[in-house]
């Protein structure tokens, strides 16, 4: 399975944990850069598995001020909708930088994917 976001560093995160990308209080993100904090990785349906199906989900999420994912929206998904309820309870569990504009935090809108991979 592979999630597509981008600069992701987990430099500081050892290895272990849920816990990706750096957090610093007050740098803001430049336009378009979507920064993860916390990565939940969806489950791979396990019809698809069994089947050996794969396929992506691309979607629009909306980050609070508080970097919770307030809403999500589906832009794309195959096959059909195989992968969306999996990577939708995922995503909505995500936590990213929030977006500071003048030192204020603000909501945005972010695109980001998840591509749902066998191993070889």
């Amino acid at each position: 399975m592979r999630i597509d976001l981008p600069r992701i560093d987990v430099s500081g995160a050892a290895g272990a944990g849920l816990y990706l990308g750096t957090w610093e209080p007050g740098d803001a993100a430049p336009e378009g850069e979507l920064e993860p904090i916390v990565r939940i990785n969806p489950q791979y349906p396990r019809q698809a598995l069994v089947d050996g199906t794969e396929g992506f989900v691309r979607f629009e999420v909306l980050i609070g001020t508080d970097g919770s994912v307030l809403d999500v929206r589906v832009t794309e998904a195959e096959p059909g909708r195989v992968f969306v309820r999996s990577a939708l309870r995922a995503v909505r569990r995500w936590i990213f930088k929030p977006r500071v504009v003048d030192g204020v935090p603000v909501e945005r809108w972010a695109k980001t994917s998840i591509v749902f991979e066998l191993e070889d």
